[in-house]
């Protein structure tokens, strides 16, 4: 897998120290700041995350699709850049003008049981500027092959940063209106770090080029924008509807301590964006050559690499969900559940490969869009059924049921649209591993202390997933890997 397993691996690193990074300020946030502030942060960044995938216009799927014909470094990518800009910057002043015309009805719906989100409603504008040029820059160093960037800024610096403004607070050296500043400065700053390389790498080209584009090209990236505009929405709205819904149904605390567990939910899922981050071109690349067999043979390594990872970690994480729970405060012990279902929802996110991908660069789009639309209102029916019932535990079943719902949809419509079957016995193999693995970890007595705990009880699991997974042969690529590394140690498995 060449270029996908040497950047994949590069953002997996960095993604995993970011995650590790922000695993200390998620403990810490959870001590230091309320659940309503902690739901601050999170509502802030959900409302931003929508709000910028309006604003791009569609041009980021624009970038995924057809970047490669433009692509020529020589001739500055004739002028791509420069677009991009100019329609990013159209899509914001849209945005800003649909958002001063909303403002005052958005501060009245909060002013009760989201008061803190009223208050600082004025940095979402900001948010959201920054968070919009991030994209284009960051799919615009992807194109061309240069994912690591924008993990290593997004999931390394900005935590750093992050951390350091909690460090602040706790010190008592600023005030919670100053850390909010500094937390939204923090989360702006990766977007100059990508603005920076790219004119260091030599790829800022801003000087439009006439004439190279087709009619018929032109055309299709039209079609594919305004189709980006409504799908790609729908999928963020799909995304961050769970917490919108529950701050509007149970409030900034609720949505404080959905956010800490949904943190916990989302480590599973980790690994697959840094792959994801890189593929995107290979595959684009492939369906231009129309190389499906390619694309079928990074298919099922996806899946079978995808689903031992993140059944490695769903295990790792359940069999540790008492003392997860310790570790936070008493407020957030209804995050339990949420973890487990988040965590669920991932792992078949994980499990189905990059589905994703395959049906966005493919000539078939639009079908991944008419899905969209389908569990788009399934999350929100769902939402609005469960949350009354069973509080952020439903908003948590509804996200993991409309994940699984998606990815059978895009798996049903490979298998039959292009013959494309992932699966076969190994996967088989490594769930029944998991299964065997899973077993010590969860009956096994708890240890005095907390730290020691989590050491032994992750070990005996991750040590016999490991063991079983190279006698079995059930993941060859991953296997490679760790024999690779076990050989540095003079260990042959």
């Amino acid at each position: 897998m060449g270029i996908i397993e040497k950047q994949a691996t590069k953002n997996l690193i960095y993604s995993y120290l970011g995650a590790g990074l922000g695993f200390v300020t998620l403990m810490w946030s959870s001590h230091l700041l309320s659940p309503d502030e902690n739901g601050l942060t999170r509502i802030l960044l959900s409302i931003t995350a929508l709000f910028s995938q309006f604003a791009s216009l569609g041009f980021n799927a624009v970038t995924s699709r057809f970047f490669p014909y433009f692509r020529n470094k020589e001739k500055g990518h004739h002028g791509y850049l420069y677009y991009g800009i100019i329609t990013t910057l159209a899509g914001f002043t849209l945005c800003y003008i649909t958002f001063y015309f909303f403002k005052d009805q958005i501060i009245a719906d909060n002013q009760q049981k989201s008061k803190l989100f009223a208050d600082y409603l004025f940095y979402l504008m900001p948010l959201t500027f920054f968070t919009l040029f991030f994209g284009l820059f960051d799919y615009y160093l992807r194109a061309c092959y240069r994912s690591v960037i924008g993990s290593s800024s997004k999931d390394l610096t900005q935590r750093i940063l992050i951390l350091a403004v909690l460090f602040l607070y706790f010190l008592k050296i600023i005030n919670f209106n100053i850390f909010v500043f500094l937390y939204v400065a923090a989360t702006c700053i990766p977007t100059l770090i990508l603005l920076y390389y790219i004119v260091k790498l030599g790829e800022w080209h801003v000087k439009p080029v006439r004439g190279f584009v087709s009619k018929e090209l032109r055309k299709e990236m039209i079609n594919l924008s305004l189709y980006a505009i409504i799908i790609g929405s729908s999928g963020i709205l799909m995304s961050s509807i769970d917490v919108i819904m529950v701050n509007q149904k149970l409030g900034l605390k609720q949505t404080g301590i959905y956010g800490i567990a949904f943190y916990f939910g989302s480590i599973i899922i980790i690994p697959s964006r840094s792959l994801l981050r890189i593929a995107m071109g290979i595959v684009a690349d492939a369906f231009k050559k129309n190389d499906l067999e390619e694309i079928s043979r990074l298919y099922k390594k996806s899946c079978n690499s995808q689903l031992t990872i993140g059944l490695l970690l769903f295990i790792g994480i359940w069999c540790n969900i008492n003392n997860i729970m310790a570790l936070l405060p008493p407020e957030y012990a209804g995050g339990k559940n949420v973890i487990l279902f988040i965590s669920l929802g991932n792992l078949i996110d994980m499990g189905t490969g990059f589905n994703y991908i395959i049906m966005m660069t493919s000539k078939h789009y639009r079908f991944d869009g008419i899905f969209m639309i389908i569990i788009l209102f399934l999350t929100i029916f769902l939402n609005y059924l469960l949350i009354p019932i069973y509080g952020i535990t439903g908003s948590a079943i509804a996200t993991a049921t409309t994940i699984a719902a998606y990815n059978i949809m895009r798996w049903l419509f490979l298998l039959f649209k292009f013959k494309m079957q992932p699966y076969d016995l190994n996967n088989v193999k490594i769930i029944v591993i998991a299964a065997i693995a899973f077993l010590p970890g969860y009956f096994m007595p708890y240890l005095n202390f907390l730290v020691i705990d989590i050491a032994v009880r992750s070990g005996i699991v991750g040590g016999l997933f490991i063991l079983l997974l190279l006698k079995t042969e059930a993941a060859p690529e991953i296997n490679i890997k760790i024999r690779k590394n076990l050989k540095r140690f003079s260990i042959h498995i």
